[in-house]
């Protein structure tokens, strides 16, 4: 089987070298779950509209937007009514 330059960029586990993998303890809560589910779905929705080839001027504005939005009402997207 030939390797192919992804292969070799990849670790053994599918990984690229130099990341680290996300371990959770159990029975450790988390310091802020809100903000963190907060940035987890920003990064997500970034990484979506990475995907879609927008422009990182486009993705940056709407971040930006989402970010000021939740700052002005005070509350996470979730809390809002």
């Amino acid at each position: 089987m030939r390797s192919t330059k992804r292969d070799d960029l990849a670790g053994g586990n599918g990984t690229a070298p130099g990341t680290a993998r996300l371990h959770l303890a159990d029975g450790v809560p988390l310091l802020r779950p809100e903000e963190q589910v907060f940035e987890a779905m920003l990064d997500g929705w970034r990484n979506q509209q990475l995907a879609r080839n927008l422009a990182l001027s486009t993705i940056n504005g709407r971040e930006r937007k989402a970010r000021a939005f939740a700052a002005h009402a005070d509350a996470f997207p979730w809390n809002c009514r």
